[in-house]
Order: C-alpha cells, then sequence, then structure tokens
C-alpha cells in the first residue's frame, strides 16, 4: 500500500491549528475559518469533522480571566478534543485522503455527465447502482435507462467520458 504524500503535510497544518489555540492573540473567528479550510482540504467537504466545526460556536467573551484560574474553556477544549482526533485520523490513513486532484477529477467527470442526464435520472441510477442485485443486473438496468433517457447521445457522452479518462 502506498502512502499519501500529503501524510506529513496534513498532520503538520493541523498541528499548527492546534498551538494557534494557545496563542494569547487568539481570533475565534479567523481560527475558525481557517481551520475549516484545513479541514476541507485534508478531510472533503462532506466530513464529519468540517460540519462539527462549522456548527461549533464561541460564546466566552472573558476566555482570558479564565486562562488566568487555570481551567480551559470548554468550546477551546472541544475543539482541541475534535483536532486531536482528526491528527489521529491523518496520521493512520493512507490511500484514503482526498488529493485535489481525485476531486476534481471526480467533478469534472460529474460535469459530463450532468450535461445529458438530470438529477431524476442520476437518482435512479444511483439507486440501482447501490442496490443488492446482482452486478449483470444493475448494469442491464442502467443501459435499459440511457437507452430510453439518451438514445441519440449515447455515442456523444461516450466519447466525452472516454476524451475525459485519456487527459
Amino acid at each position: 500500500m502506498e502512502e499519501n504524500t500529503n501524510k506529513s503535510a496534513n498532520y503538520a497544518l493541523l498541528e499548527e491549528r492546534l498551538k494557534r489555540l494557545d496563542r494569547k492573540d487568539f481570533d475565534w473567528s479567523a481560527w475558525k475559518r481557517g481551520t475549516l479550510l484545513v479541514l476541507e482540504k485534508i478531510f472533503g467537504k462532506e466530513s464529519l469533522y468540517l460540519k462539527e466545526l462549522e456548527s461549533t460556536d464561541y460564546h466566552y467573551n472573558s476566555w482570558s480571566l479564565r486562562d488566568t484560574a487555570g481551567s480551559e474553556d470548554p468550546v477551546k477544549a472541544s475543539v482541541r478534543e475534535l483536532l486531536n482526533i482528526c491528527l489521529t485520523d491523518a496520521e493512520h490513513q493512507k490511500q484514503h485522503l482526498p488529493s485535489n486532484q481525485t476531486n476534481v477529477k471526480s467533478d469534472q467527470l460529474k460535469e459530463i455527465i450532468n450535461q445529458f442526464l438530470n438529477n431524476a435520472t442520476l437518482s435512479e441510477i444511483k439507486n440501482i447502482a447501490t442496490s443488492d442485485a446482482p452486478e449483470i443486473s444493475k448494469e442491464e438496468q442502467i443501459q435499459k435507462i440511457i437507452s430510453d433517457k439518451i438514445p441519440r447521445y449515447q455515442t456523444a457522452l461516450l466519447g466525452k467520458i472516454l476524451l475525459w479518462a485519456s487527459q
């Protein structure tokens, strides 16, 4: 299994976000925006980590007083724990981290397919693809949908996909 070459860079980005929590000039809004970008880069837009941080708000205005009292405020403790989990995940994932190139390729393929098929048809195809039916049955059902929905444009769709795949 080949190791993700961005693993150490991703790990370093997460560690940096953790360190920024302890700065005296900590700015919640700036930290949150930057950390959301880092999490999206590493784990993707649909990541639970990203969604968890997006839903976290910072309502404590007197956190500097708590620092002198020796107890960390609950929001910082929560996001610190979240980033520690992200660090562990980034450390143990190898090929499974989405690369920007993979995301771009996936988006390009979706764009090509969306030129020919509407969302309802794509949803129908997805339901077939994720069903428990045998593969040959799935292929036949999807072939029928394509034949019915875009009879004149099948070769155009295939041609665009083949051109895309060869780039």
